[in-house]
């Protein structure tokens, strides 16, 4: 199915601009569609950072949560993953953006992708696995793990991450799907930019960057509307917006060298950030370095299994180390003994999911949801359940719940 996919994609984005025709009329829209999208690192106040026309009129015409918690640790595969399978990390296994798994003993890092798209790292069912082992077709212009096979299946249409792809012909991409068959037409697509959390990263959140971002990113979203108006199939279309975490403001010289704390010949590090996992040797190992950290504490917490917060649900995994290294927010860890090359102010997330810097957003319009309503929190743990409900799917069972999420479709 990918490779015939492919030809197509190939064939639409080699011709002119009236591939974004509409190839189907107004009376074969078939069944309702719910395209998710994804703007990582977009910060639950990055909407009014600057003029956002296309973000505002999908706020006229449907429901703006004032922000969206993420799960711990607040990072980027970590929290797509919550999106789409409604678990928490200690049960979904993606317990950081670098980790490493005892039982397989290998590491896992998001910049390998090979390793990334292996199905024994995925131990949660994402929306569209559900959907499709339902009959129901889905499509993802990129998301984590959906290029991974998981429980034997991906979505009928995918393609493998590629950060360079114009926004432009992501929106295309999309649709390109609309224009499809009736009986071809994914009914859930998955899109995903990174531009507001690259620059976010590179040049810290208050920067004239990320002001530029969320103003491309509005202009992409624009695109996609238009689209969807020019097919005419608004009514029968639900968007829902999102992110995966917020950002923070950090400075070069806020950093935590854990060669102070952890020597290489007594533990494994893995990750740096917000969040490193401590692998030590032994319990003899484990009690030298929190010996060395009771003796000169910083700007950090030191967690293990037994003693981390319970609101972060994370500790039942076996790819939760022994120890958590977690910075407070504005201080990052590195392992280095070399300077620090980060520039002088940068963006940094992974920190406490409850703090205010760490939000994420959640903006939906569509026929279930009324128009020009305002909510107050949402938990990205409800996601899964809400498209499974929009999708008319069973759910599997996660750590969300619907009801909590339902008042978003008028229905408390």
């Amino acid at each position: 199915m990918r490779f015939d996919f492919l030809f197509v994609f190939y064939f639409l984005i080699s011709v002119p601009s009236f591939a974004l025709l509409p190839l189907i009329t107004n009376d074969d829209t078939g069944s309702s569609t719910v395209i998710l999208v994804s703007m990582d690192g977009f910060r639950s106040d990055y909407w009014e950072k600057t003029e956002t026309p296309r973000f505002h009129e999908l706020m006229k015409r449907g429901v703006l949560a004032s922000n969206m918690k993420p799960v711990f640790p607040s990072v980027t595969f970590v929290n797509h993953f919550t999106l789409v399978t409604g678990l928490f990390a200690e049960n979904h296994g993606i317990v950081n953006n670098s980790m490493w798994d005892p039982l397989l003993d290998r590491n896992f890092d998001i910049r390998d992708s090979k390793e990334a798209d292996r199905s024994e790292w995925w131990e949660g069912e994402p929306i569209w696995v559900t959907a499709e082992k339902q009959g129901v077709k889905t499509a993802s212009m990129f998301w984590v793990s959906s290029s991974a096979e998981i429980k034997g299946k991906r979505p009928s249409y995918w393609q493998p991450y590629d950060a360079s792809l114009p926004r432009k012909k992501r929106v295309e991409t999309v649709l390109s799907w609309l224009d499809l068959p009736k009986e071809a037409r994914p009914q859930l697509i998955t899109l995903y930019f990174e531009d507001t959390d690259e620059a976010g990263h590179r040049y810290g959140p208050d920067s004239k960057e990320v002001i530029q971002a969320i103003k491309n990113l509005d202009d992409a979203i624009g695109l996609l509307i238009d689209g969807i108006k020019l097919r005419g199939v608004e009514k029968e279309t639900t968007l829902i917006l999102v992110s995966d975490h917020g950002m923070a403001s950090v400075e070069r010289g806020h950093r935590i060298n854990l060669k102070n704390y952890v020597l290489a010949s007594e533990a494994k590090i893995v990750g740096k950030g917000a969040v490193s996992l401590v692998w030590p040797n032994g319990k003899v190992e484990e009690r030298k370095i929190l010996e060395r950290v009771k003796k000169n504490p910083g700007a950090f917490a030191v967690y293990s299994k037994q003693n981390i917060p319970a609101r972060y649900h994370f500790a039942k995994h076996r790819r939760i180390s022994p120890l958590v290294f977690s910075a407070n927010q504005g201080w990052y860890l590195e392992d280095s003994l070399l300077p620090s090359v980060k520039p002088t102010i940068f963006g940094l997330h992974g920190y406490d999911n409850s703090l205010p810097q760490m939000q994420a957003v959640f903006l939906a319009a569509g026929p279930k949801f009324p128009e020009g309503t305002r909510v107050g929190e949402v938990q990205n743990v409800d996601i899964y359940s809400l498209l499974a409900h929009l999708l008319n799917i069973k759910a599997e069972k996660t750590d969300g719940d619907f009801a909590r999420i339902s008042n978003l479709l008028g229905l408390q």
